[in-house]
Order: structure tokens, then sequence, then C-alpha cells
């Protein structure tokens, strides 16, 4: 009987070193895992990505379609994405097509108008380059912007 608890203590203290053995040979630096379960060419419709940052969600991203181009890129088409701050503004951001690399962690919008929306300006683009780590990106010209004025509380 102490053999058996023995043997059931060592497995699952083994079973997590194992878990993540596999995680790090399917998912390497710069791959998205989900990435992994589809071969290149795969459509998938419908999608949500959350991004959380200290427990709340930092954005959303849906899309109508993504596919798979390689283990590190894909092109997502009918993106709406929404960046909620910590002061309550929501930043939205609306493109019809983009190439996303997750080595570069960057999102390459050339195929536009890209259209932004915040409440204090409004911005419409023919592309953009957007770095989602540091949450920085640019627009591509021509580029029309309207600031508005907003009284402070």
């Amino acid at each position: 009987m102490l053999r058996r608890f023995i043997a059931a203590l060592l497995l699952c203290a083994l079973l997590p070193a194992a878990r993540g053995q596999v995680a790090e040979r399917t998912a390497g630096k710069g791959e998205f895992p989900a990435l992994q379960l589809l071969p290149p060419g795969s459509v998938v419709h419908g999608i949500s990505l959350p991004r959380y940052e200290n427990h709340r969600v930092s954005a959303l991203l849906m899309a109508e379609k993504l596919e798979v181009i390689s283990r590190y890129e894909a092109r997502v088409q009918e993106i709406h994405t929404m960046f909620y701050h910590e002061n309550g503004e929501i930043t939205s951001l609306k493109m019809p097509e983009a190439l996303y690399n997750f080595r570069t962690e960057t999102l390459n919008a050339r195929v536009g108008p890209v259209f932004m929306q915040h409440p204090r300006y409004e911005a419409q683009a023919a592309g953009l380059l957007f770095h989602s780590a540091t949450r920085r990106g640019v627009l591509t010209g021509p580029v029309k912007t309207v600031i508005r004025h907003v009284a402070a509380p």
C-alpha cells in the first residue's frame, strides 16, 4: 500500500514537468501554439482573441477569417480590435485585412482603409504597422485625422 502511494506521488510530481517539455517542443519562440495544430492553408472563421493584463481584458481582436500562412504568420480578414484603457476609454481599430507575424509581434495592414476611433480623435489611413507587445503603431498614408476638443472634467 505504501509503495502504491509513493508511486502515485512520483507520478503526480512528474506529469507537470512532462507537460511543460511537450509544450516547449511544439511551440517555440515566436510561434503561436494554436497554429501548431493547423497546417498552412487552414482557415478559421469567426475568431475572437482577448488579451489580458493584470487580470483584466486589455484588448480584444475579432475577425471574420484567419488563414494560417506558416507556423509564424497568419492572414486575418475583416478585423475589429478594441483596446480597453484603464481610465475606461476604448480605442477601436477596423481594417479589411492584415498579416500578423508571431515572431516579430507585428500586424501589417497594407490593404486599407484602416479606421481608428477614440473618444478624443478619429483617423483614417491607407495602412498600418502595429507592434502588439508595445501597443504602438504607425498609420501609413495618406492619413486623415480629426482631433476633438474634449473638456476636462
